[in-house]
């Protein structure tokens, strides 16, 4: 009968053991699950704000390249009309 009663507390030590285990599993996934959306959270509004900025940028470029063409052409015209 003692035996019996050991082997019982041994199954169960066990199953508890292996319960915890899992649960600790679980909650570690779970605790990296959310960490990863708060950080694609974060990381999606810098990418959002870097595209606009780039985008700004660029803009302010093609004005650049605009307003140097207009003024070597309106400088052209005048070597070539002799003014």
């Amino acid at each position: 009968m003692d035996n019996a009663n050991n082997e019982s507390a041994i199954k169960q030590r066990f199953i508890v053991t292996v319960a915890g285990l899992y649960l600790l599993g679980v909650g570690f996934l779970s605790g990296m699950i959310a960490d990863r959306v708060c950080f694609d959270e974060s990381r999606s509004g810098l990418l959002a704000r870097l595209e606009e900025d780039s985008h700004t940028v660029h803009e302010r470029l093609m004005a650049i390249e605009r307003e140097e063409s207009r003024g070597k052409a309106a400088h052209k015209g005048t070597k070539e009309n002799g003014l």
